[in-house]
């Protein structure tokens, strides 16, 4: 087991023991009428189930130079990808109001498509159409969610 799954897979475990400690001072209620507690205590439950998983697979598979590469490639070639991640998760929510939640969604989904793998174009503008429509559908149609409608309130 590497040094950074060790610390990634305790993290968890202890972040999920905070959890269900934290929540069960709250009712659990029953199953019909859960309580304040019901959620969290699953969710830490749930969260301590994986990071269990993750540990106990990491611990017997074989392979420990493969995951040295792994873990050197990782630091190396990943780090930028994941702060241009993060600048755009940043942007998407300073300008979600500003330009409205079709617009900065679309755009958010592709140059994260963009970011992530090496997608063509046309597969990330189609597939960030498409998620972008799907979710306006479901949290703006159907759920009611109030959307940012950002500069042009008057077309939806």
């Amino acid at each position: 087991m590497s040094r950074l799954e060790k610390i990634s897979s305790f993290s968890w475990l202890a972040v999920s023991a905070a959890i269900i400690l934290g929540s069960s001072k709250y009712s659990f209620g029953t199953w019909s009428h859960p309580g304040p507690g019901f959620l969290p205590i699953w969710c830490g439950i749930i969260m301590a189930t994986f990071a269990a998983i993750t540990c106990f697979q990491a611990t017997w598979r074989g392979g420990k130079e493969v995951r040295a590469k792994e873990e050197a490639s990782f630091l190396t070639s990943k780090w930028p990808k994941l702060v241009a991640m993060l600048i755009i998760l940043m942007a998407y929510a300073f300008l979600l109001e500003s330009l409205g939640f079709l617009a900065i969604t679309f755009i958010a989904l592709v140059c994260l498509l963009k970011l992530v793998g090496p997608t063509r174009w046309r597969t990330a503008l189609a597939e960030a159409l498409l998620a972008t429509f799907v979710s306006y559908v479901l949290f703006g149609l159907w759920l009611k969610v109030p959307l940012p409608k950002g500069f042009w309130p008057g077309l939806f």
